[in-house]
């Protein structure tokens, strides 16, 4: 934030010369936004980096959610995931999962269940039938980063959980078939925003999906759907190279309840801390779920790194679309 000078007396001259300087600071601040905005265009050789990260992390995430069945606790699917990073020669990269917390996260994934579905310590208590469960892995393997996440019905579970997880699925996939070189990112949120409204699911928009590399969580910030941050000065245009983490977070919702206001604007989801410190859940008591990739924008569209199902080879062929 640059402070602006004001005028107490100084000499006419002395303002001015204040005046040249904050406007000197006032450029330098736009151009440091625009590249907070923009984030980082990858290297091949960095983007190959990322995508072995990718890698492990999707063998993880892959097996805990197999593993994922009633009677089974989460502590056991976290203790897969775990194995796996480790024979990997991986690590967790999870230290500062939540924002000014410098202690690390005190297990190797989050494990959600239900309502508890974000930033969630896995819990010892066995699964049951109809949960809805949501597991996020992040991995650092020789210094780079990849996060991904994925959730499902334990059972047989209800149509309106099975109708949230499918909702939530289908923002990741609208997200990764629009994303291309010269689209805007709001463009992408939009599309995700109109899914959730029209499957009566309310957004998560506190917390966001990033730019990923070095560390966890770059910039940008990536939200799925159109908040004012994005809106006044969120906004940044995709540019191959560029590697991000798209992450729609979803709550179940009431039918014929707008999730977005008069504006346009999603009506964010509240959230409330648990008493660990760290799990989040919402303040309604309704179940959540999170699905999260790593992309890299191509010359034509985006790439899912780390995964090799027929949705990925899909957002691979995906062409550029007018803007």
């Amino acid at each position: 934030m640059v402070t602006v000078p004001t005028n107490d007396g100084r000499t006419a001259a002395a303002s001015e010369r204040a005046g040249i300087v904050t406007s000197v600071r006032l450029v330098e601040a736009s151009k440091t936004a625009a590249r907070l905005r923009a984030g980082e265009i990858r290297s091949d050789t960095e983007i190959e980096s990322i995508r072995a990260a990718a890698i492990v992390a999707h063998a993880a995430l892959d097996a805990a959610l197999k593993g994922a069945k009633a009677g089974v606790a989460p502590t056991s699917l976290a203790a897969i995931v775990a194995g796996i990073i480790a024979a990997e020669r991986a690590e967790c990269a999870l230290a500062g999962v939540v924002a000014d917390r410098p202690e690390r996260y005190p297990a190797d994934c989050c494990i959600g269940v239900n309502d508890r579905f974000l930033h969630s310590v896995p819990s010892g208590d066995p699964l049951n039938d109809g949960d809805v469960v949501t597991v996020d892995v992040a991995v650092r393997l020789r210094g780079w980063c990849a996060d991904v996440a994925g959730c499902t019905v334990i059972g047989r579970g209800t149509a309106r959980t099975h109708a949230m997880v499918e909702g939530c699925h289908e923002m990741l996939r609208a997200a990764t078939s629009r994303i291309a070189p010269g689209v805007r990112w709001s463009r992408v949120a939009e599309a995700m925003q109109q899914i959730a409204q029209d499957r009566s699911l309310a957004i998560v928009t506190s917390l966001s999906g990033h730019g990923i590399g070095r560390v966890l969580h770059e910039s940008p910030i990536v939200p799925c759907a159109v908040d004012r941050q994005l809106r006044d000065h969120g906004d940044f245009t995709l540019l191959p190279g560029m590697v991000l983490c798209v992450e729609p977070a979803v709550v179940e919702h009431a039918d014929g309840v707008r999730c977005v206001d008069a504006d346009g604007c999603a009506v964010g989801v509240e959230l409330v801390e648990c008493d660990d410190g760290w799990s989040l859940r919402t303040a309604s008591g309704r179940p959540g779920c999170a699905v999260e990739r790593t992309v890299v924008v191509t010359k034509t569209g985006c790439e899912v790194l780390g995964e090799t199902t027929g949705e990925a080879r899909a957002s691979r062929s995906t062409t550029v679309r007018s803007i």
